[in-house]
This record gives structure tokens, sequence and C-alpha cells, in this order.
């Protein structure tokens, strides 16, 4: 079986999991052969402090090695710079061929379950996941307005969407009928009676976007065809999910082509952004929480990960409930280390 990088994979949490295997399984031999092996001889054995530390047993040995992972993954930037939108297999050109080196996705599986599951997948259509920007997006809207199972079926989808594409779709209906009740629950505006096309259809008049509110103009053709397309993707959805997807229990009906409902989650994500983006607008809420206040997307279970608004995703090392909420500590990678994030609420 092999083992894949997930598109959207975060670069600190791939430096962290390179890291921590390095600091669990390498010697000085290995080291030798490992910076021949990536053309970093002169950076590892002149390093001042990394293979000295080791010798010695000193506690400034884990942090050394986090400095050479960039250096050997074959990083373009340097120490401290920040990564630009790419795969980490752009950003790290060695990073292959260090993962088969120190055996990186037998030890993760072993020992690092959590930091597994985030980085690679078994399956090799992982790599057409809709790409991080727009599952981030999709997680950080959750997140502002609250909902917590918004966030659970955004997390739940990233799960499913290679290796259980029925239910992937079944998450993405839900997920449309949460944003679709979210936003006409706040305004007191909502009728629990209402399937999905209808939920979507009163949602898009209440936000003004139906086609039909759609006024004269030189752009009321395209307007009215790209708002229709948005009502089109969302009720195609749903009903896809009834017909192939979770909930309904349809025994012995054909699995859905993996395409189809690739194709699926990755239009109705967009289409969820705008309704948020658009009701945000409507009623004047800031796009963006204060920084005080950002707060992870992902549950804070010891050894999995979150995401914060500042520091992006990183691994629970263990949380402790207060008055005030609950402090989780996080390791967020080398670049940026452990911090200690406040949750409120649930």
């Amino acid at each position: 079986m092999t083992s894949y990088w997930r598109q959207d994979a975060p670069s600190n949490l791939v430096e962290l999991a390179v890291g921590k295997c390095l600091i669990a399984e390498m010697d000085q031999d290995r080291w030798t052969t490992l910076a021949e092996l990536t053309g970093t001889k002169d950076q590892t054995h002149k390093h001042p402090r990394l293979l000295r530390a080791l010798r010695f047993g000193d506690d400034d040995y884990d942090g050394h090695v986090y400095e050479m992972v960039p250096i050997i993954l074959g990083a373009e930037v340097t120490w401290g710079e920040p990564y630009s939108s790419q795969d980490v297999q752009t950003r790290f050109p060695r990073l292959a061929m260090v993962a088969d080196f120190i055996d990186l996705p037998a030890w993760l599986a072993l020992n690092e379950p959590d930091l597994y599951e985030r980085l690679l997948s078994d399956d090799g259509n992982q790599a057409t996941l809709p790409d991080g920007t727009v599952l981030s997006q999709a997680e950080a809207i959750a997140v502002r307005l609250g909902v917590a199972e918004m966030r659970r079926q955004v997390e739940r989808i990233r799960r499913d969407y290679a290796s259980d594409p029925e239910a992937a779709i079944g998450q993405a209906k839900e997920l449309i009928e949460s944003t679709c009740k979210t936003i006409l629950d706040i305004t007191g505006d909502s009728d629990e009676k209402h399937d999905v096309p209808a939920l979507v259809k009163q949602t898009l008049l209440h936000l003004g976007l139906d086609p039909s509110q759609v006024t004269s103009g030189p752009d009321e053709r395209a307007a009215k065809r790209l708002l229709g397309g948005v009502a089109s993707i969302l009720t195609g959805a749903a009903e896809l999910r009834n017909a192939r997807g979770t909930g309904h229990g349809r025994s012995g009906a054909e699995l859905v082509n993996p395409s189809v409902a690739r194709m699926a989650v990755g239009v109705v994500l967009p289409a969820v952004i705008f309704l948020i983006e658009s009701w945000e607008a409507l009623v004047a809420m800031p796009s963006e929480p204060p920084l005080a206040d950002s707060v992870p997307v992902i549950a804070a279970r010891i050894g999995g990960t979150l995401r914060h608004e500042t520091y992006g995703e990183g691994q629970v090392l263990n949380s402790e409930a207060t008055r005030h909420g609950t402090v989780v500590s996080v390791d967020f990678g080398p670049r940026i280390g452990k911090r200690r994030v406040l949750i409120h609420g649930k």
C-alpha cells in the first residue's frame, strides 16, 4: 500500500512530523548517510551543535534537529520566513527522498496516527481534494458563526472525500442545510419543515440573490445565469445525496462515481462560502474576528490537530478546563513553536 501526501497538508505540520521522526530514529551514522543522500554534508557536519548535542544527549538537540529539517528537505526559503501557497512536495523538493529514508509513513502510523491522518492518505484520489484554502475558509466561517455542526461537517468532508464518496456527499448536503438554517434562524426567518431545495430558495430570496430579484442592467443576463447556477449546484448536490449518498439506506444502489463525488463536493464548498459571505455583508458582520478571540476550528483532541486563525494548524499536546473555557497547548511546528490557546465554549 502506498501513502500519498495530502494536497492540503500544512507545511508546518510536515516539518513537525519529519522532525519528530528524526529525533526518535537518528544516530550519528544515519545522520551521515542522510547528509550524503541529500547533499547537506557541510550543513550537517559543520553545524556547531547538532551532532555534539546528539552525542552527549544535550537538551538542545531537538531544537537543532528542527533547524535542519527545512535544509534537509530542500526548502528554498530561509528559517523563519513564511512559505508561499504551494503543495508540500513543491515546497520541499527532497520530501519524498527523506520520507523514504526514515520510513516516515510507517513511523507516523505507529507513533503519531493523528498526524499521519492529517498529512497522508492511503488513496491516490486524495490528490484531488478541494484545495486547503477552500476547506480552511469553510472551517473559518463555521468558527465565526459559532456553529459546531458546520465545523464537524467540513472536517468529515475532509476525512471522507477520497475513501467514502457517498459519506462526503451526505456531509455536503448536511452542510448546505446547516448553512441555510443558520442564516434563516439568525434572522428569525426559518421554517423547519422546508426540504433542502425550498431552504435554498428561501435563503437566496432572503439574501436578494434569487435570479428573479436581479434588476435590469447590462449584466442582468449573466447575473441571472450565475445565481441560477448557485441554486442548481446546491439543490443538485442534495438530490445526489438522496439518490446515492448516506442517510437514506438505499441498499443495493450503485455506488456513486468517485469523480462525480469530487465534483459535487468541490463546487458545494465555494457556493456555501458565497452564501455566508453575502449574508455577512448584508448584516455588516466583520469578516474576521479580533485576534484575541481567534479560536481553533478542529476539536481540541489530544494528539489531534486544530486550526488557529493566526498560526494555522498544530498538534494538540494537552488541554485544561477553566471557568472561561479550555486552555489548549498546541505545537504549531518549529517555525512557530508551542502556544497556549483559549477556546471559548464547547
